[in-house]
């Protein structure tokens, strides 16, 4: 029995439904791509336009989720929303210039890793500041941040914070702002912030719902703050382990190393002065700058050490503390008193060598 072959037209219509089949699949599966990565990584929701968590898509989701937060605040913790809301509003994030200048550069090739010191907010911040990274909060909340933003040059910058006494009460926030920001909340609560806190969860612009992260933060615990500015990723590490990556993307920011509590405490931070617990941070050297500074610093004022003046008398035979020779001694002085030849009851002291 001979073989039928399939006529050219039939041919025709079986490709053209294969390509057209094999076409819309194609077209499902960028579909498919596009909307992953737009809306999920890591298993969370993108609710930002650019792809940020913690993020609001519109206005109206945020005002909804507000509405619901502001229902279970109590009066101070309402009052103090709004307070911060409006500060926002008044002093958009990154609105003052905060690069590094040519001033405080100078500053930290002279000084190193010791130019950045953490600057308490003397009219609200209820902390006290020893050493330039030794941090005592006292009983209400507050935030201090540093003077000078995390440098972009390098691959990953990197910084710990030891917590050296923590009530169980006492809530910490340790992570990053831009400035402005309402050194009155905590970081991690609003534009730009990123934290982990010691309840155990992070904050990214994240004022009513946080997202669980790691363990909680207890006395004794380090946790370490990296900053990646070419990919613009921050992570966090705890007692030497790497934890997660929090956000990526912020690239154009210029962040500050930020540590808050709304209690007692006792945090010392390490910038690179001293060696990391995060062994991968010691060994890239991942520190804010170098422990010492390669630029000389300029000379004190009033300082007579190694004056080429001075030298120069001193070699001529002059001693600094005496007359040249050849010039006689210096005439001693007296004082004489004298009356005032308009007002006799006047007297009028002049001096006269002897």
């Amino acid at each position: 029995m001979a073989s039928r072959t399939p006529s050219p037209a039939l041919n025709g219509v079986v490709i053209g439904l294969l390509s057209s089949f094999g076409s819309a699949i194609l077209i499902a599966l960028i579909f498919l791509v596009i909307w992953f990565f737009r809306y999920t990584q890591s298993g969370r929701i993108f609710l930002d336009r650019i792809g940020r968590p913690g993020e609001y898509d519109d206005e109206q989701a945020f005002a909804r989720e507000e509405a619901e937060a502001l229902e279970t605040m109590d009066d101070s913790q309402r009052i103090e929303y709004l307070r911060a809301k409006a500060f926002v509003t008044s002093n958009p994030p990154e609105s003052i210039q905060t690069d590094i200048s040519l001033s405080q550069y100078l500053a930290i090739q002279e000084k190193g890793v010791s130019a950045w010191e953490f600057e308490p907010e003397l009219e609200i911040a209820n902390c006290f500041v020893e050493g330039r990274t030794e941090i005592e909060f006292f009983d209400s909340e507050s935030t201090v941040m540093t003077n000078l933003p995390v440098p972009k040059q390098n691959e990953v910058y990197y910084w710990e914070a030891k917590v050296y006494d923590k009530p169980e009460s006492t809530l910490l926030s340790l992570g990053m702002v831009t400035k402005p920001y309402p050194l009155f909340r905590l970081p991690g609560f609003h534009k730009f912030s990123v934290a982990y806190l010691s309840s155990g969860v992070r904050r990214y612009n994240q004022p009513f719902n946080p997202t669980p992260y790691g363990p909680q933060i207890v006395q004794g615990d380090v946790i370490g703050v990296g900053y990646r500015p070419r990919t613009g990723t921050i992570f966090f590490t705890r007692n030497g382990k790497k934890l997660e990556d929090v956000v990526h993307g912020l690239k154009t920011q210029n962040f500050f190393p930020a540590v808050g509590a709304n209690g007692p405490a006792t945090i010392h931070v390490n910038f690179g002065q001293s060696g990391f617990v995060f062994i991968e941070a010691n060994v890239k050297k991942w520190g804010l700058a170098p422990m010492t500074g390669s630029l000389a610093p300029p000379p004190p004022y009033g300082s007579e050490a190694g004056s080429i003046l001075l030298e120069t008398g001193r070699k001529d035979g002059f001693a600094s503390s005496a007359p040249p020779p050849g010039r006689g001694k210096v005439p001693a002085v007296t004082e004489v008193t004298v009356l005032d030849p308009i007002d006799d009851a006047a007297p009028r002291r002049i001096y006269k060598g002897v």
